[in-house]
């Protein structure tokens, strides 16, 4: 009998790291590149990376493909007033500063069980656009912020994230998501490892979730796309400017 309620105490310990694994959408190691497969399931293969950049934490990568255009990823990804209908446990989910569309500081706590510290994140999450292949990348690191509240409990590590969009010719999204994450505290790391090679199958199949979704609209890409307002503005600029020089060369 104490073996099996132990056993259940582990179990239960493992379902919320994986919880806090999976909140944050948010999620990479930009260096990690020694990854090995470890198992493909439900539309996301799963990698592992095999050395320790991070201390004792491994960093883990999911790859899958939405049948959905790239800016309605993206929008999902960029949404945070739905974001607690599908983030377990996710009870506050505020921005504390907004720099532009894809440049913003959220404030997330999550409420655990009795006898179980509360979590919370304030990190920074910023999407940039490669023109020339139309990739979007929203990159995601915990910060310090001075308009950032009290910690409900703990104040977990979000270590280094990354999501990277690839648009297909047939209209679909490629998403690539790595993480490395510390929930920080008391919780053992190999402990936390060994459930966030779950992360990545849990995460990226509650994105397809939401595609579906009245409410999930289209969102405008980064500064620096093609076809883009920014792009435009800038492109109207540079010929107002080659205008204005060659009139100039005129008079002359």
């Amino acid at each position: 009998m104490l073996l099996m309620e132990n056993l259940m105490s582990v179990q239960r310990l493992a379902f919320l790291i994986l919880i806090l694994c999976s909140s944050l959408l948010l999620p990479a190691a930009q260096a990690q590149s020694n990854y090995v497969l470890i198992k493909e399931e439900q539309g996301v293969t799963v990698y592992r990376s095999e050395t320790h950049e991070y201390g004792k934490l491994f960093a883990f990568k999911g790859v899958t493909t939405y049948d959905a255009p790239l800016q309605k990823v993206l929008y999902v990804l960029m949404d945070n007033a739905h974001r607690p209908e599908w983030v377990d446990r996710l009870y506050v989910a505020t921005e504390i500063e907004r720099l532009s569309a894809h440049n913003y500081v959220l404030y997330q706590a999550f409420e655990l069980p009795t006898l179980m510290s509360n979590r919370d994140y304030v990190y920074r999450g910023i999407a940039t656009i490669a023109p020339d292949t139309g990739v979007v990348t929203l990159h995601i690191q915990s910060i310090e912020h001075p308009n950032a509240p009290e910690t409900v409990g703990v104040r977990a590590n979000l270590v280094d994230s990354s999501y990277v969009l690839t648009p297909m010719a047939d209209g679909s999204t490629q998403l690539e998501v790595e993480i490395i994450t510390d929930p920080m505290g008391w919780l053992p790391a190999w402990l936390t490892n060994s459930i966030q090679e779950d992360w990545p199958v849990n995460t990226l199949n509650a994105i397809r979730g939401q595609l579906d979704k009245a409410y999930t609209g289209m969102y405008p890409l980064p500064p620096g796309a093609a076809g883009s307002e920014e792009a435009a503005d800038s492109e109207e600029a540079a010929d107002s400017e080659e205008a204005a020089d060659s009139e100039e060369a005129a008079g002359e």
